[in-house]
């Protein structure tokens, strides 16, 4: 099975935790979507999601998982409780091929939240391990900042 990062899980260490033998197939992009912030229908969650946005790009990791990865990796995104749910993807590889994954979301009405530094922290690791445009990277870690900015 194929998996879609691109948020707190762009290190592959990290992801690995969760995730034990999760390999790294490439570096992919996602046209059409921009990365937010968003609150889930459990009050004491939140984290990343992604938004429809014509002309965006999101950039992050495809993942090859075992089933049963993937079902921990489910568990940790309490998909059984719809916290998160699966949205499948078309990405592009670096060569402009087209493949098929599957990623997480909020679903629902978008509901914003601030993320906390120790949230951000990965994303921000993750940025400087991942070989993303230098331009990608600028905008994700300002629109980080006014994200967090928000909250004053």
């Amino acid at each position: 099975m194929h998996y879609f990062a691109y948020g707190t899980l762009l290190v592959e260490e990290s992801m690995r935790k969760v995730a034990p033998g999760a390999r790294n197939v490439g570096y992919m992009r996602l046209d059409d979507y921009v990365m937010g912030f968003g609150n889930c229908s459990n009050p004491n969650t939140a984290g990343c999601m992604l938004l429809p946005q014509k002309g965006a790009v999101t950039h992050g990791i495809q993942y090859e998982l075992s089933d049963e990865a993937m079902a921990a990796l489910d568990a940790a995104a309490h998909v059984a409780e719809e916290q998160w749910v699966h949205l499948p993807v078309t990405l592009e590889d670096e060569n402009g091929k087209k493949v098929q994954s599957t990623t997480y979301t909020i679903p629902g009405a978008y509901k914003p939240w601030v993320p906390t530094d120790e949230y951000v922290a990965p994303i921000l690791l993750g940025l400087t391990q991942c070989p993303f445009p230098e331009q990608y990277k600028h905008d994700l870690r300002a629109m980080i900042a006014k994200a967090q900015a928000s909250a004053s």
